[in-house]
Order: structure tokens, then sequence, then C-alpha cells
């Protein structure tokens, strides 16, 4: 969170405002399977309320985690997985909103 943040106060400084930012918190990058479906589960609540309730973007579209759950080696296979992460971002406290 402590990343994210620092880039809202530069992007701040610079003159944009916070409405016009959208944070997309790296579903799947550098984050193991638990990871994952921990930020899924938690992330959106704790992260937006430590961003000062910053707009979230989750982009969980048909990545290799998703395959690891589901058990999906074809990635064009993996829409309901994506569904079903988006799905758990909004139950975990994001407002919603994807990137496909």
């Amino acid at each position: 969170a402590k990343e994210l943040w620092d880039r809202v106060e530069d992007a701040e400084e610079q003159g944009i405002h916070r409405w016009n930012i959208m944070l997309d918190p790296g579903i799947g990058f550098a984050k193991d399977g638990h990871g994952n479906l921990s930020l899924l589960k938690h992330g959106g609540g704790k992260l937006r309320e430590l961003l000062c309730d910053a707009s979230m973007l989750w982009g969980p579209s048909r990545k290799r985690f998703i395959g690891r759950i589901t058990g999906e080696e074809n990635a064009e296979e993996r829409d309901f997985g994506t569904i079903g992460a988006c799905i758990a971002a909004i139950c975990g406290g994001d407002g919603g909103g994807t990137k496909s």
C-alpha cells in the first residue's frame, strides 16, 4: 500500500486530482497464490482504507493464479474463474471495476 500511496502523492503534486486517479493493486504480480487470494478477500477494503478511498481497478483477467485454482491450463478458458475473482474483489470491500 505504501508504494501505491507514494504514487498517489506524486500524482497530486503534479496537479492531478484524486478523483482522476485509479489504482491497480497488481493482482497476480509478485504474489504467490495465497497472496492473490488474500488480496481478493481482504485487499479491497483494507487498501481502500489505507489509500483514503482511492478508486481501485482490479485486473485478474485469465491470470495464471486463476488457472492454478481452477485447474484450467488454457488461459482462454478461464473466464468463469475471472468472474469469480471479480466477485471476490467486490465482496472483499472494493466497489468493483475490472480491466479485461
